[in-house]
């Protein structure tokens, strides 16, 4: 038994959230009930959900994890915890009033079913109910495919633009001989120019692998947030006999798993060795 299994209450596991001893890097004031405003009532007792907390060893390593609802300065919120064994990994896994109206999670056969009513457009149109079957892969939680196709893929494009807040600009492709190369302005990691490096097997299987689950020629070709003054990523893939899925993301959240890969891509520009063109 782990010190998850052994929580049986929302005071529980609060104490357990706040004990600086466990390194847990979010901090929720966890109640027996949520209270939701009315809109988001409604639709929590429509799905009938009993408490605002679930266990399962979601990373499939023997130890029980953590999933929990609770309320904070800026709203609800839901946090996952890995139990990793010598330590434990928390993370945010709602995405906030910027994106989301209300949300509900809930824990079936070691997954996360996740619905909430998404905000679609800076005009505040809102969804219906959407359901997410979420799964633990590749490092975090993504939208599950229970039959992945595999593409031969040729080339991978990516590029950020800068926005109001934020004016990184970032251009980065990928070519199946797993070379690969960043332009850059100057960021403070490297100096304005052109870096090439090559990845290892290993990472661009990972690269590879993720793309082929999220579905990537089936996503949609665009997303938007429902806010202004965001950055634009876009996704251009060409694979198999030289067909192309460009997607353009206004905001960069355009899925769990789109934003996962944006991840990885960008964290390639502090884990790789570069060589200045």
């Amino acid at each position: 038994m782990n010190k998850i299994d052994s929580l049986t209450s929302a005071k529980d596991i609060e104490e357990f959230i706040q004990n600086d001893q466990n390194k847990i890097n979010n901090y929720l004031n966890v109640e027996d009930k949520i209270s939701y405003d009315w809109y988001c009532k409604v639709i929590a007792d429509s799905l009938n959900l009993k408490q605002n907390w679930g266990k399962a060893d979601f990373d499939n390593n023997g130890l029980t994890d953590l999933l929990v609802t609770g309320s904070t300065s800026e709203g609800h919120k839901t946090i996952y915890i890995l139990d990793k064994g010598d330590h434990f990994e928390s993370k945010n896994i709602s995405k906030g009033k910027l994106y989301e109206q209300c949300s509900f999670s809930s824990v079936k056969d070691n997954k996360i079913e996740y619905r909430s009513v998404k905000i679609l457009s800076r005009q505040g149109y809102l969804s219906n109910l959407i359901k997410e079957n979420l799964i633990y892969k590749f490092g975090g939680f993504i939208e599950e495919n229970i039959n992945p196709k595999r593409h031969n893929i040729l080339e991978i494009e990516f590029r950020t633009s800068g926005s109001h807040w934020n004016r990184y600009v970032l251009e980065m492709e990928i070519v199946s001989n797993r070379d690969i190369t960043w332009v850059t302005k100057d960021d403070g990691l490297l100096r304005a120019g052109v870096y090439t490096s090559k990845l290892s097997q290993e990472k661009f299987k990972e690269i590879v692998d993720l793309l082929n689950y999220i579905d990537f020629e089936n996503l949609a070709d665009e997303y938007e947030v429902g806010y202004s003054d965001a950055a634009t990523t876009r996704l251009k893939v060409t694979y198999d006999n030289l067909e192309v899925k460009s997607i353009t993301d206004y905001g960069g959240m355009g899925t769990r798993g789109l934003r996962k890969l944006y991840d990885k891509l960008i964290d390639l520009k502090a884990n790789q060795e570069w060589t200045k063109l």
